[in-house]
This record gives C-alpha cells, structure tokens and sequence, in this order.
C-alpha cells in the first residue's frame, strides 16, 4: 500500500508537473503571439505610412510637372497670340494645354464685348454717352490689332479715358495707333514678383520707360494749355 501510495502520488506530481510546464509553454507561445502580432501590426502601419509618403511624392511631383506644362503652355501662346489679330489665335492651338489657355482668352474678349454693348445699351437708356460713339471707333480700331484682348472705357465711362489689354511687345501697335488719333498712352505692365519689400528707404531710380511716359504727359499737359489759351 505503501508502495502504491508513493507511486500515485509520484504520478499525480510528474501529470501536474507536465500540466504546468504546458501552462508555461502556452503563455510563453501567447506572449511571443502578441509581440509578433505587435510587430506585424507596426510594420503594416509603417508599410501604409511609407506608401501614403510615397504616394504625396509622387502626386507632388506630377502636379509640379503639369504645373509646368501649363506655364509652358500659356508663355508660348501670349507670345505666338501677341503677333497675330485674335481671329488668328485658335490656329496657335496645336496641344490641349494650349488650346485652353487660348479658349479661356477668347472667353474673356467676348465677355467684355458683351459688356461694352450692355453699357452702350444703358448709356442710350439713361441719355448719358457711357461710350460714346468716337471712343468705340477707336476701341474697334484697337481690337483689330495685333495681340489685343481686351478694350473698354474705365469707370463711369465719358470722352475722358479707354483702356487695353495687350499681349508681349504689342502695346507699341497700339500706342502707334492712339498717337496718330492724339491719344496719350500711359503703359502699364505687370509684375511676376508679386509683394515685395524694398530694401533701401529712398525710392528706386525711375526707369527708362518711365521717364519717357512722364515726358509724354508733359507734353501732353502743355498741350492742353496752350489750346486752352487759344480758346480763350
């Protein structure tokens, strides 16, 4: 009895014995499960944040290229559309880039001369010239130059001023034109560099074209006077 006792006891131990190591075993696998999982778990993330990284580089550098496309696109047509009548301009439409560029151009000039015609409509309404009838002549007359897009009569209209939107070098056509009609043109160009701040305090030396366009309207002026001491 003796015997059987240790012997069952000895059988109880080694089973508990086993049970336990397999407990362990199985922790020890559920821990190494976890941080697997745990790894995998941070490489997937890792793998999604380098594709998403990747995926903006590239989106970046698409748009940077189509950006440029486009640039490219609309230089060279303002420079091939300064040298022909607008009439010409959709022949310069040889890519899809372009012939946006030009469509979007043509828009505009229509959507001023509807303009013009809606305020000549309400100028003859209210009996007040808003363009009055030598200023159109000279504002059709200006439109059918070389690289002009737009023309019109600024403000509330009168004898007083016109305006025009020109293309590149083509505003000497018009200043040539507007001359021979004793019409002072005052040029005005854009500026690519957008706001910017000048480092010395005193003003910049003026330019040459300034000079010039400051010439003109003292001449202009003393013109006006001296047909103004005629009159009177």
């Amino acid at each position: 009895m003796g015997t059987l006792c240790f012997l069952d006891h000895w059988l109880i131990y080694d089973h508990q014995h086993h049970m336990g190591l397999l407990i362990m075993e199985r922790r020890e696998l559920a821990s190494k499960y976890e941080q697997v999982k745990t790894l995998a778990e941070s490489s997937e993330l890792m793998h999604k944040h380098d594709s998403a990284m990747t995926k903006s580089a590239l989106t970046e550098a698409r748009q940077r290229e189509e950006t440029k496309e486009q640039w490219d696109a609309y230089k060279s047509v303002i420079d091939s559309c300064s040298k022909l009548r607008s009439e010409k301009w959709i022949e310069q439409a040889s890519e899809p880039n372009k012939e946006a560029v030009i469509k979007a151009l043509l828009g505009a000039k229509e959507a001023m001369l509807g303009i013009r015609y809606h305020m000549r409509l309400m100028g003859e309404a209210a009996g007040v010239p808003i363009e009055p009838e030598p200023q159109t002549k000279l504002l059709d007359a200006t439109l059918n130059l070389e690289g002009v897009l737009l023309a019109g009569v600024p403000g509330a209209g009168g004898f007083d001023a016109v305006f025009a939107v020109t293309f590149g070098d083509s505003s000497s056509n018009v200043m040539k034109t507007w001359s021979s009609l004793n019409v002072l043109a005052l040029l005005v160009k854009e500026d690519p560099c957008g706001v910017s701040l000048e480092s010395s305090p005193s003003s910049p030396p003026w330019s040459r074209e300034e000079v010039e366009a400051i010439k003109r309207i003292a001449e202009y002026v003393a013109q006006l006077k001296k047909s103004w001491e005629r009159t009177w």
